[in-house]
């Protein structure tokens, strides 16, 4: 995986639309990315949500490295019900994720816990 090209920044302005698109609920609170050069990274799980053609998962790095940066990925579930995340190869896509997001998200506190 490459850590830089799925990184974002919480803050968008732009106006989205979001129809189609709602969140996934897990029990599950974080895991564990693995990168190509061995690299293991620990992340909190986010949000998952699911746009019309795509899951997405948002996580941030548990380490507390990337102030204000969250992870963007593709998500899915395998056979066993493991969680599959994967690089999103597409400028256009990846926008497009991050912009549903954000915009998903306006008005919720992140940092909150919602039980």
């Amino acid at each position: 995986m490459t850590e830089e090209r799925n990184q974002k920044n919480l803050a968008s302005e732009q106006p989205v639309r979001t129809e189609g698109c709602s969140f996934i609920e897990t029990e599950k609170e974080s895991l564990t990315l693995t990168y190509e050069d061995g690299r293991e990274v620990r992340c909190t799980i986010v949000r998952i949500f699911q746009m019309p053609k795509q899951k997405y998962i948002v996580l941030i790095p548990e380490d507390g490295s990337t102030e204000g940066t969250a992870y963007l990925y593709h998500f899915d579930l395998d056979d066993d019900g493991a969680p599959l995340v994967t690089q999103i190869d597409s400028d256009e896509e990846y926008r497009e994720a991050s912009e549903v997001f954000d915009a998903m998200t306006k008005n919720i506190d992140l940092t909150e816990d919602e039980t």
